[in-house]
Parts: C-alpha cells; structure tokens; sequence
C-alpha cells in the first residue's frame, strides 16, 4: 500500500448546516490529481461530516472544544470523502473552534483517514486540518 499525498489536500472552507444536536459540517478541498499504480484522477470532493452532536449557533461553538468516537460508537460522525468512486471513511475525533472573526469561525479537526476499508490502495493516516466555516 502507499502513502496518501497529504500535501495534496488543501482546505479552502467550510460550511455548518443542520439542526442542534445533528450538524453537518462540509469541509471544501482544492481540486488535486491524485495518481496510484497507473491509475490517474482528477478529483473534485470535499470531505463531508455528518450528524454531528454540537449546537448549531455559531456563537454557542466559540472556543469550544468537543471529542468523538469513532465509527461504529455511539456518538461517532459519520464522516466520508470521495474520491477513486467510492466514499471512503473518515473518522473525525477532536474539533476546536475558534473565536468569530469577519464572518468566519475557525475550526481545527482531528481526521483518522480510514482509506484501507474500501480497499483504496493507500494506507490508513491521521491528519490534524485547519479552516474556516463561513458564516
């Protein structure tokens, strides 16, 4: 198995939806080319997290700091990204929000990146991610 290329994921924003309790949060990428063996892809995604036990009100999540499990424990998000057809898992197990400035709220989230399962031909990785939710 290979690495991933991790400087290939380059984050360039985010969004918060939902409801209290359930959010969603989408995590915007950069298009990148992604190459395994001989095999090429252009890829267009974002990582997407969903059902999310945290408030929704942007103002509630200031300098707020929140753990997960992972997939399958209660309370886990339900985290993918797509690329090379198929959803691959991410398992998100740390977020910390920042303080609300010009319209953004920072946010940094711990992604286990679980590439294996769908038997991508890159290996497992962990990575720390730091962006923006507009707001």
């Amino acid at each position: 198995m290979e690495v991933f290329p991790t400087d290939k994921v380059v984050l360039v924003g985010a969004k918060l939806a939902g409801i209290n309790g359930n959010a969603s949060i989408e995590i915007h990428l950069e298009p990148f080319e992604l190459r395994i063996d001989d095999y090429q892809e252009a890829v267009e995604t974002s990582i997407r997290l969903d059902g999310i036990g945290i408030p929704i009100d942007p103002s509630l999540l200031e300098e707020k700091v929140f753990e997960f499990p992972i997939n399958p424990n209660d309370g886990y998000i339900d985290g993918s990204v797509y690329f090379l057809a198929v959803h691959n898992p991410v398992d998100v197990t740390h977020i910390e929000f920042g303080e609300i400035v010009n319209d953004t709220l920072p946010i940094v989230l711990t992604i286990n990146w679980v590439l294996e399962f769908e038997k991508t031909g890159f290996k497992n990785f962990e990575s720390i991610l730091k962006t923006c939710i507009d707001l």
